[in-house]
């Protein structure tokens, strides 16, 4: 079985992918390849692996930066895979250049009903991330955030509007 396979990707695999990627740095780019690629349940696994290759190894992942915003673009993709990516880019943190669009990006899915609560509840995180970084940017984020608030949420949402509206009152 190769790395091509979805099947491939288990806890014990992507444990050995993040051991090896010290050896050969180019299982990343094949990684962001995949999860950039049309098969949706392939790009969710790559992703996985790229999550956990961030925690040990985010010098390696910064490099792809352009290619995971990219992804975030792109319409009609595996929900977990851009949970994934979201998930990354808040471990490994975003460049100056690209918050401005991983800004507008993670405003649209917190506002997206539609999307699985974990999406969303990264996204504000992601958010409150950059508010630190342009604090003139809280106002926006805290009309949303008040918004959310006044409808029911699960407490995967709550938890993470409460701590954002904490940054955000900081700033």
């Amino acid at each position: 079985m190769e790395i091509k396979d979805p099947k491939y990707f288990s806890l014990t695999k992507v444990k050995q992918l993040v051991k090896e990627v010290e050896k050969d740095p180019k299982i990343v780019k094949e990684l962001v390849k995949m999860t950039l690629g049309e098969d949706l349940t392939l790009s969710m696994r790559a992703s996985w692996a790229l999550q956990h290759i961030s925690f040990k190894h985010p010098k390696l992942i910064r490099k792809e930066i352009s290619s995971l915003v990219k992804f975030l673009r792109k319409e009609k993709q595996h929900t977990g895979a851009i949970r994934n990516v979201i998930r990354i880019l808040y471990e490994i943190g975003v460049p100056e250049k690209y918050c401005s669009e991983v800004f507008d990006l993670c405003m649209n899915f917190t506002k997206n009903a539609t999307l699985p609560h974990a999406i969303r509840a990264f996204s504000i995180t992601m958010v409150g991330q950059i508010c630190l970084m342009y604090p003139e940017l809280k106002h926006e984020v805290d009309l949303v955030l008040s918004e959310l608030s006044t409808f029911p949420q699960p407490p995967s949402l709550t938890v993470r509007i409460r701590d954002c509206k904490k940054i955000l009152s900081k700033l």
